[in-house]
């Protein structure tokens, strides 16, 4: 009986040396993430008639997927796809999707307007996901942005 609690008294002050010792399988993780709004600001601008220009902060440790952007533009007449001029990305391997094409650090994606296009309020629905390196996909995302052509 003395040799069994002994052993027991040693396994327990070497385990607690090791390093993450007192960490069980269901203790919360330290690590925080940004919400999605702070790792992935955006603003739009109308470089040129016919053109609305979305910008990207993305911040250090996060990506955007290239192939998750979608764009919609919604106006009285319905809702119409937007020919999108992409920047060049970057190939990365994703835990979660593989072999993709990501954006990391500041870009812009320019779109252009659909032909015959009135000035007017519109709607610029806009769809995308990222990731940030240490381990976190966002869910994908969706805006509704009211704009004034």
């Amino acid at each position: 009986m003395f040799w069994l609690v002994l052993c027991s008294a040693a396994s327990s002050s070497q385990a607690q040396s090791l390093p993450g010792a007192g960490r069980g399988l269901l203790t919360p993780a330290t690590q925080s993430f940004l919400s999605v709004d702070e790792a992935f600001r955006w603003y739009t601008s109308l470089p040129r008639q016919g053109v609305i220009g979305l910008h990207w902060q993305i911040v250090d440790g996060h990506y955007l997927y290239k192939d998750k952007f979608a764009f919609l533009l919604r106006t009285n007449a319905g809702e119409h796809a937007l020919a999108t001029e992409f920047p060049p990305a970057s190939p990365h391997e994703d835990e979660f999707f593989g072999a993709v094409d990501v954006y990391f650090n500041d870009m812009s994606i320019m779109l252009s307007l659909p032909a015959g296009m009135t000035p007017g309020p519109v709607t610029l629905i806009m769809e995308y996901q990222g990731c940030a390196e240490a381990g976190l996909c966002y869910t994908p995302q969706r805006r509704e942005i009211d704009l004034e052509l």
